[in-house]
This record gives structure tokens, sequence and C-alpha cells, in this order.
């Protein structure tokens, strides 16, 4: 019997940090419901802004791409306009140069000088 009682001694000895270590655990695990919620409102919130994020650069994406094509097309009319000016300036160029007194320093031939960049 004693040794029996010896048993049990050094059993609940050996037993008494187990206790302590489960008690801990217990407490521990039992806010984790807790800490689990308060995780779960931190994703969903980080959702909404990530979601709210998106459809902002969404947004902007789409309007990236109206600019882009907008600023084509003028590319395109600046083009047309320097082609034009181009055919227009060698069209006066041909008219001053048939005009009376077009050679000479009279104010057709500054004009000429001062429109086509010339000087005699």
């Amino acid at each position: 019997m004693e040794d029996l009682t010896g048993l049990r001694e050094e059993m609940s000895a050996e037993l008494r940090p187990i206790r302590t270590d489960m008690a801990a655990v217990r407490e521990s695990t039992s806010r984790l419901p807790e800490g689990i919620a308060k995780i779960e409102q931190a994703v969903t919130g980080l959702s909404g802004k990530l979601d709210q994020i998106n459809e902002g650069v969404g947004g902007l994406h789409a309007d990236l791409s109206g600019l882009n094509a907008h600023v084509e097309q003028l590319g395109k009319r600046v083009e047309a306009m320097e082609q034009t000016v181009t055919e227009m300036k060698g069209s006066l160029q041909e008219v001053i140069k048939d005009l009376p007194g077009a050679s000479g320093s009279g104010v057709v031939a500054r004009v000429r000088d001062v429109i086509g960049g010339e000087s005699n």
C-alpha cells in the first residue's frame, strides 16, 4: 500500500505542471473566438477598401485610355496642320516670286523675307 501511496504522490507531482499548462492552454484558447472575430472584421474592412481602390483604379484606367485616344487624335490634327502650313508657305513663296518688286528691297521683298525667313 505504501508503494501505491508513493506512486500516487509521484504521479501527482508529475501531473501538477501538466495541469498548470492545461489551464494556461484553456485560458489562451478561450480568447481565440474573440481574436478570430477581430481578424475577420479587419479582413472585411481591408477587403472593402481594396474594392474601393480597385474601382478607383478602373476609373483612372478608363480615363487614361480616353486621354490616350484624344492625344492620338490631336497628334494627327497637328500633323495635318503642319503639312497645311508647309504647303501654304510654299504657295506663298511662289506667289511672292511672281509679284513685281519681289527681288528688290521694297515692301513685297520685306514681306517675303519675314514670311519665308529669307534675307537678300
